[in-house]
């Protein structure tokens, strides 16, 4: 199917956009601790992370407001230490004031 790369804005204590690769079915967004450390992001918990290889490790996790095509919700980012996308449905969070 090949690699989806998309422009998002992250949103913590500070906003950052970048270049992402894309993981459709990833239950975590992985960034590296260098973006969380500049989006202000301290990692307060830690989840257990199921690898493509079968091990399950723990990581620190906190929570980052991610955006894509003006649509934007909460989303668990974790720091792994060491195209275009098309809606699936509906906004699950709507964030932001109203019209």
């Amino acid at each position: 199917m090949g690699h989806i790369h998309q422009q998002v804005r992250l949103r913590a204590e500070r906003a950052i956009t970048i270049r992402i690769l894309v993981d459709t079915g990833a239950t975590f967004s992985v960034i590296p601790r260098r973006l969380a450390r500049a989006l202000g992001i301290t990692p307060r918990r830690s989840v257990s992370v199921g690898l493509a290889d079968g091990r399950r490790v723990r990581l620190k996790a906190d929570v980052a407001i991610i955006q894509i095509d003006g649509r934007e919700a909460p989303a668990t980012v974790v720091d792994p230490r060491k195209k275009r996308l098309s809606p699936s449905r509906p906004y699950a969070v709507r964030l932001g004031g109203y019209r």
